[in-house]
């Protein structure tokens, strides 16, 4: 099992090199002075005009982006190591800095989208392949089919056009105008930056309350997506191991189906749904952009096509470089639970 890990923690830093090559082909398109902000350093928060274009020159020359490709590419990999991602004048602040800040709101919603989505998925999934071409599987395909299909914008819209213009329910954004000035009063700390939580931790029940409404429409919006792929590629996989001979002799045995489906079939339909957890995450960063800019949350994505759009290049790179390092380590926490689950693949 530690020699399957360690293979695939070695092929990380390959994986990332490529991601990072990529990158610097496309960013070699751009002008000198815009690749010189990738270069960039943290400066004070309102710099002037001619301030930039004189620390746009020290940097041209300090880096030698007038030098070969090659030299180019490795002076930014080593500003990459040293957590200099450049400086973005859109969010007045160092890429990465800017994004760690914004990281916790976008993982708190993730994780509020994915945890039903999953719990859903693995009940519904075996629920439709037990019940084949009948009602309760016509109903959870059709309702799987149409969820796959919709905008997640265009649901989000919605339901904020329901449950917040009309009902007034659940707020956009990420907390209350009270809230927001609880939270950055003094006595208020900061444990993991996921705000539910901290709002537990220092005591205050009347924030984590504030906390779930907000994140209520904008995680069931990015939840329906990813509830459709897990459940349609379940099904299909509990499918499959229904129709395999260990399950006919076990029937055979005279195991009741219920015993037969949880102990024998899930585990191995499990398998095809820890595989698509790569694709689960690309998916859910790409959905969290959307749903970000929709409720007005202040996550990653947001801030990253809010930058985009001002032509901040900085933070474009910085994001790309953001969703790549997420989705391989998605994979490979993927890989890791795949040779847990199935203990064949340890021996290749």
């Amino acid at each position: 099992m530690l020699r399957y890990i360690a293979r695939r923690l070695l092929a990380l830093p390959v994986v990332l090199l490529l991601v990072t090559l990529v990158l610097f082909v496309l960013m070699w398109q751009l002008p000198l002075e815009q690749r010189a902000m990738l270069y960039m350093p943290s400066i004070k928060a309102h710099p002037t005009e001619a301030e930039l274009a004189r620390l746009t020159e020290q940097i041209i020359e300090r880096h030698g982006l007038d030098r070969p490709a090659p030299v180019q590419y490795l002076a930014w990999l080593r500003n990459l190591a040293r957590g200099q991602w450049g400086y973005s004048p859109t969010w007045r602040q160092n890429v990465l800095e800017g994004l760690l800040r914004r990281a916790p709101a976008t993982l708190e919603l993730a994780l509020a989208a994915m945890i039903p989505a999953i719990a859903l998925a693995l009940w519904l999934g075996p629920l439709a392949a037990r019940y084949r071409h009948r009602l309760p599987d016509q109903a959870i395909r059709l309702a799987a089919s149409v969820a796959w299909a919709f905008p997640a914008f265009i649901l989000g819209l919605l339901l904020m056009n329901l449950f917040y213009a009309r009902l007034g329910w659940f707020p956009p954004e990420r907390w209350s105008l009270w809230a927001g000035q609880v939270v950055r009063a003094e006595p208020f700390r900061w444990y993991t930056g996921l705000y539910g939580l901290d709002a537990l931790l220092n005591g205050r029940l009347d924030l984590a309350v504030d906390a779930l409404r907000h994140l209520v429409l904008p995680a069931a919006t990015l939840a329906v997506a990813q509830w459709a792929l897990l459940t349609r590629v379940l099904r299909a996989a509990m499918l499959e191991a229904l129709s395999q001979d260990y399950v006919s002799t076990a029937r055979a045995k005279g195991l009741p189906e219920r015993q037969i489906v949880r102990r024998h079939a899930q585990r191995n339909a499990l398998l095809p749904l820890i595989s698509t957890g790569g694709v689960a995450v690309s998916l859910l960063i790409t959905g969290t952009v959307l749903v970000e800019l929709v409720f007005s949350y202040p996550g990653v994505g947001r801030g990253a096509v809010q930058a985009i759009l001002a032509t901040d290049v900085t933070v474009a790179v910085g994001f790309a470089l953001f969703a790549g390092l997420v989705t391989i380590l998605a994979s490979l926490l993927a890989d890791v639970l795949y040779a847990v689950a199935d203990p064949r693949l340890r021996l290749y």
